[in-house]
This record gives C-alpha cells, structure tokens and sequence, in this order.
C-alpha cells in the first residue's frame, strides 16, 4: 500500500492555518528580537521605539522587563519555530507541510502553557505588581488574555491538522483478511 495519505484526507494546510502560521513567525520574530537585543530594545533603549507594545507590556510583566533566562530561552525556541514554520508554509500544499505545521503548532502551544505554568509555580513573580496595585483589569486585558490566543489558536491548528493525521493513518492501514495474523488465503 502507498505511503501517501489516501485522496479522501486533505493533503493541504487550510488557507486560514497558512495565514495563522505567517503571522506567527512574524509576531515570534518580532518578540524574539525584543527580547533578545536586551537593553537596546527594552524601555529607555536607543531602539525600544520599535516595540512600543512591549516596552507597555514589560510593565505587566517584568519577565519583558529585564533580562530573564526563561524569557530568552524561549526566544531562542521562537526563532527554531520561525524556521519550522517557513519550511511548513513552504510546503502548505504537501502531506509533509501538515505533518510539520502540525508539529510546530503543538510546540508554539506546549511552549505557551508552559510559560503560564512558570509564571504560576512562580507565585506570580513576574506579574504580581500589576494585582498588588489594584490592577486587576490592566492584569488580565494585558498579562492574560492576549497570551491566551497563544494558547487557543495553537491548540486549535493541533486539533485540525491532528485530525487530517490520524485520518490518514487509519486510512492507511490495510482491512484485515480473515486468518491467523491476519493473513488470507
């Protein structure tokens, strides 16, 4: 039997995961040079004009703020991302492009919980200023909510594309004879 997915399994990345993915590596380049180039991007810095929503963001969470090991570990993973996603993007059309979008897409998820889990094991460490000054609302429009995206559309591509996988998968196994092992006659 072939080892191509069969006709009846989509072969493509819909176009909307296409468009989700290209704006995912530009955001993760944009965030990771951010934090990267350290005090030249961040508030005060000759070049911080470039990232006027994070030097904003920085004050809700000071994970953005200052240098921080998890923050560039994860900007250095966005970046590997970024390079997974032009190879998926490039090849949108084949059954490999599905197989790697759907990998990548499950790292950027992983990677996002992942963040949430230490900021929480943290006891908020990292964002805890914004509530102890009453800022509840500031907290969760700015510190949680649009890092959820991160978390919804993510998972949301996983279930898609996990989907086309699995499909392909059992379409791919051929039906079992009648016989011992399977094997007929």
């Amino acid at each position: 039997m072939s080892e191509s997915p069969t006709p009846l399994v989509p072969r493509r990345i819909p176009v909307w995961i296409v468009v989700w993915l290209i704006v995912t590596a530009a955001i993760q380049t944009y965030d990771a040079c951010y934090e990267l180039l350290g005090a030249v991007s961040h508030a005060g810095g000759p070049l911080s004009w470039l990232w006027p929503g994070h030097v904003f963001y920085s004050s809700f969470d000071h994970r953005y703020a200052d240098f921080d090991a998890f923050g560039s570990a994860q900007s250095w993973a966005n970046l590997l991302e970024v390079v997974v996603l032009i190879v998926a993007i490039c090849l949108r059309r084949r059954w490999s492009g599905v197989v790697l979008a759907l990998i990548v897409s499950t790292a950027t998820f992983w990677k996002t919980v992942i963040y949430f889990l230490v900021e929480i094991s943290s006891g908020l460490e990292m964002t805890r200023q914004s509530l102890e000054q009453g800022n509840l609302v500031g907290f969760l429009a700015v510190a949680v909510l649009p890092n959820l995206v991160w978390i919804v559309v993510p998972l949301s591509v996983v279930i898609v594309l996990g989907r086309r996988v699995w499909r392909a998968g059992v379409a791919s196994v051929p039906a079992q004879s009648a016989g011992p092992a399977g094997r007929g006659r």
